[in-house]
């Protein structure tokens, strides 16, 4: 287990968090938002991410034009910076979990806070956000909540998709962060999450 001093340079799912003017503006943004209720915060962080980035899956699948549809595939395949994301103003899962995890420990969001994958089906995973807040797990899907086409969800067809993520994972970092005395801590542990600091 390694505590991190920032959440730039984390690379949860292979989407590199790095600087960019606009996640300068997204995360003092959700820093103004500290003050508010945990559902209050909950909401406004969705609001924040899904108004970061459209769903680019659902762009590579039923894009207006034959552009539109080759921008979502080249982001939904292959593997960009956060930055690259935010400047396109399109993200799949991988990228949505990411700026959710960073916007969330910028509003100071729940006790505990999880980035997970989850298998799909055999050929797909997806990312989410699992947030623990006063012993309550929150399962959120930027993803989902994202998808103009609800035919695209498939959570509809894996009701179960949320509650199926890795115990582990071989060769990946898994990133956290935990409420203590002195704050919010960030987390990287190799391959598994940590749910309970000593």
């Amino acid at each position: 287990m390694e505590k991190l001093n920032t959440y730039i340079g984390i690379n949860p799912f292979t989407v590199l968090v790095d600087e960019s003017l606009e996640l300068s503006y997204l995360t003092e943004k959700a820093r103004q938002l500290s003050s508010l209720d945990f559902k209050q915060k909950l909401n406004k962080v969705k609001k924040l991410s899904l108004e970061a980035m459209t769903n680019a899956y659902e762009m590579m699948l039923n894009g207006i034009n034959l552009k539109e549809k080759e921008k979502g595939k080249d982001i939904v395949m292959n593997s960009y910076p956060l930055s690259y994301a935010l400047k396109q103003k399109a993200g799949c899962c991988r990228y949505q979990g990411a700026l959710f995890f960073v916007l969330g420990y910028e509003a100071d969001l729940g006790d505990k806070h999880f980035i997970q994958g989850a298998p799909v089906n055999q050929r797909t995973n997806t990312v989410f956000n699992e947030i623990i807040q006063d012993k309550k797990l929150y399962q959120i899907s930027i993803f989902t909540e994202s998808l103009k086409d609800k035919s695209l969800d498939y959570s509809k067809q894996n009701p179960k998709v949320f509650k199926q993520a890795f115990k582990k994972i071989q060769g990946l970092g898994m990133y956290s962060y935990h409420r203590t005395k002195k704050g919010l801590v960030l987390i990287l542990n190799p391959e598994s999450h940590i749910k309970q600091l000593k």
